[in-house]
């Protein structure tokens, strides 16, 4: 567009006394088809203050989102729920603290700056203060990324039943609201096994009793798999090959449980009874 007022303030100059079709016959070839209206306004445009060297500069509110990720193969998602489980902890252990990650549409700062969360109501079954404290949002001084932290608390009926938090971020402190299909969460937790936030691809279907005997073989209790830009050697992540291995270590160590000792099913529940196995698709 500037080059076009360009083009135009120059006609001008070296043709302030020609007729408007001789005019136009000057111009580029693709700007030939405008009509007198476009080029009477791009000669209002032209004759004004516009430059090539002058900055053209917007403002919006800094925003914030939910971005939590996970990594299936070689692919890295975003997910929009997690689940905690106090089992998976020592019995000394009332209250932990979550941290669900954020990430900034604009700018970093050189100061601390916060952001809010609420609850929502119809969607959420954990109870404040009783199971929950939702705390106000950080994101750290030169960071695009921050955390919401939220205060998780062991109460005697979650040992019967998971309660659940449905987030959504609101404006307020430093930032506004930002990508719209990313500002719910769901949190789930309890005093018994849940599904973990990684459950590896190469491990199959997903149930308790196969995370049951995954902890007791491997002793791990999440499996989350390194990205591209890392190579696993980070304490808690595991290469695809890791995982693979892991998966073949289960099954060896399940042959060697069988020889003494019953089967374990995926779902002891159902009518047509499959035994464990890690496997994609298992």
């Amino acid at each position: 567009m500037i080059t076009f007022l360009h083009t135009l303030r120059r006609r001008l100059d070296n043709s302030r006394h020609q007729s408007l079709p001789h005019f136009r016959s000057q111009l580029s070839p693709r700007f030939r088809h405008l009509s007198l209206g476009w080029l009477c306004c791009g000669v209002a445009a032209a004759l004004g203050s516009c430059s090539e060297n002058t900055p053209i500069t917007y403002a919006l509110n800094d925003r914030v989102y939910f971005y939590e990720t996970e990594q299936v193969l070689a692919v890295t998602t975003t997910v929009t729920s997690m689940n905690y489980s106090f089992a998976l902890k020592p019995s000394s252990l009332q209250q932990d603290t979550v941290k669900v990650n954020v990430r900034v549409m604009g700018r970093t700062a050189d100061h601390d700056r916060h952001f809010r969360a609420v609850a929502v109501g119809d969607s959420t079954t954990a109870q404040a203060p009783q199971h929950y404290e939702l705390l106000e949002g950080i994101i750290p001084a030169g960071q695009q990324d921050g955390y919401l932290p939220i205060l998780l608390k062991r109460t005697a009926d979650t040992q019967q039943r998971s309660v659940t938090l449905l987030l959504q971020l609101t404006d307020g402190g430093d930032f506004t609201t930002g990508h719209p299909d990313m500002l719910h969460f769901r949190l789930s937790w309890a005093d018994m096994l849940l599904r973990p936030a990684h459950w590896p691809y190469y491990f199959g279907q997903y149930s308790t009793t196969k995370y049951r005997f995954a902890i007791d073989v491997l002793g791990v209790t999440d499996w989350q798999q390194a990205t591209r830009f890392n190579n696993g050697s980070e304490p808690g992540l595991y290469t695809a090959a890791q995982l693979q291995l892991f998966a073949s270590q289960l099954n060896d160590a399940y042959r060697e449980y069988r020889k003494t000792h019953a089967p374990i099913y995926v779902d002891p529940e159902a009518s047509d009874k499959q035994e464990i196995y890690y496997a994609p698709n298992s």
